[in-house]
């Protein structure tokens, strides 16, 4: 593979033979290892990606009865997809334990579910937006 850089290192062309790529595909790698012949150009960015919008491919190991359990919930008509599924339940306890590690907060959240005014003018809210 030749990789040229060019531009400050702001691009980078690289560029995948025929000849690697056959040598590639006898060792058992499949296209999703490697690119097909040719050049491939990739411009680097400065846009920054959140933790929270950036999906991260991993792998994991669960139990079988957790994963027939959300693969059975995914199976509903116009249910999300099991992986997602799962991924909002890790992000209610991330959530949770955010709250929990924020002791201030945690406290005004405790006293405003636990504020019968507060809650009443929810509700009238609640009700205002139901009937427009």
């Amino acid at each position: 593979m030749n990789k040229t850089d060019k531009k400050s290192n702001k691009e980078l062309i690289l560029e995948v033979t025929q000849e690697e790529y056959d040598e590639a595909m006898k060792k058992g790698w499949n296209d999703d290892d490697i690119h097909k012949p040719g050049k491939y150009r990739y411009r680097r960015t400065k846009r920054v990606i959140k933790p929270s919008e950036a999906k991260v491919k991993i792998t994991m190991w669960v139990d079988g009865d957790i994963l027939m359990h959300f693969q059975k919930r995914a199976s509903e008509p116009h249910a999300a997809p099991y992986q997602t599924q799962i991924n909002a339940e890790l992000r209610k306890i991330m959530e949770s334990d955010l709250l929990n590690d924020n002791p201030k907060l945690s406290k005004d959240v405790k006293n405003l579910a636990s504020n019968k005014d507060f809650i009443r003018a929810v509700a009238e809210q609640i009700k205002e937006l139901e009937t427009v």
